[in-house]
């Protein structure tokens, strides 16, 4: 059996040590194969923009990672109304002036699926080939439902990629159960089959291993919003994004936000993705980092 128990002790023999040592190596590198890499990779951020505006504070959220110098020059697309089965407003307070203020310029850096879904297909399709053909991975942030990513790799396919470059390199990182739940059942179904599908524990929810980027405490938009705020492209940001909140008439009410607060929760896939750690595992850490002053 190469494994030798005797009392307290446990031996192995040298093969089967070996054996072990490569598996520890191969999982290794299967985790750092995951990492995001700035110089091959694109990551693709899907915003729902409903029921609530929590899509409006983590859109600005990651912006101000993707300002920071840690994050210069990260191959990015948005996508503003990127929602599948659910029965809800859209907030289009959030488009075009809010989206072009966090990425830029519309259909250059993000897409309006709300509006405009199958041309929104296309220049996502277009963005993720060449991606895919040169050997980068898709990081594909779902702060909302799969049903757009579904049919952006099917027009992948359609167009001639290999379904087996999908599977390799296509990274799905989704937080929310009812995102999940408000996709339509066979395309998640697809995704989970064709991709690398990975449910990151619920940033809708505490105690559990994502970080808690929630809070009816009023002081961190205020000290975002302060003239006093050292970090002045943040500072925008976050006014914007607070004026965004307050002409949201939906019926859906976020609590958090509604109390003066934050809710940026579905911004735990781009702790995920860019492996951000205890660099910004809470409110303050993420604030002192990307918000307040880029250290």
């Amino acid at each position: 059996m190469g494994l030798k128990i005797s009392s307290s002790k446990i031996y192995l023999k040298p093969q089967s040590f070996l054996i072990l040592l490569l598996f520890f190596m191969f999982a290794g590198a299967e985790l750092c194969a995951q990492s995001f890499n700035k110089q091959t990779d694109l990551l693709l951020a899907n915003f729902d923009l409903k029921p609530d505006e929590d899509d409006v504070m983590a859109a600005a959220a990651l912006a101000c990672i993707l300002k920071h110098p840690d994050f210069n020059n990260v191959n990015y697309y948005a996508v503003a109304g990127a929602y599948g089965d659910q029965k809800h407003l859209f907030i289009t307070a959030g488009v075009p002036g809010y989206y072009n203020l966090l990425f830029g310029a519309e259909n250059t850096h993000w897409t309006n699926a709300h509006e405009h879904w199958d041309a929104s297909v296309t220049r996502v399709k277009n963005k993720l080939l060449p991606v895919l053909n040169s050997g980068g991975k898709v990081f594909v942030q779902e702060a909302g439902q799969s049903n757009f990513t579904y049919d952006v790799l099917q027009a992948a396919l359609a167009e001639g990629i290999d379904a087996a470059l999908l599977k390799q390199q296509v990274v799905i990182v989704q937080h929310s159960r009812y995102n999940e739940n408000n996709t339509t059942p066979s395309e998640l179904t697809w995704l989970k089959a064709h991709t690398q599908y990975k449910k990151i524990d619920d940033g809708n929810t505490d105690d559990n291993k994502t970080p808690d980027y929630r809070t009816k405490d009023v002081k961190w938009l205020a000290l975002a919003k302060s003239e006093n705020n050292p970090n002045a492209v943040a500072r925008n940001i976050w006014t914007e994004a607070d004026k965004v909140c307050d002409a949201w008439e939906g019926e859906w009410t976020n609590k958090w936000i509604a109390a003066g607060g934050i809710d940026f929760s579905d911004c735990v896939e781009n702790w995920f993705n860019f492996n951000l750690g205890s660099e910004a595992n809470n409110i303050a850490s993420f604030w002192e980092k990307f918000v307040v002053n880029q250290k």
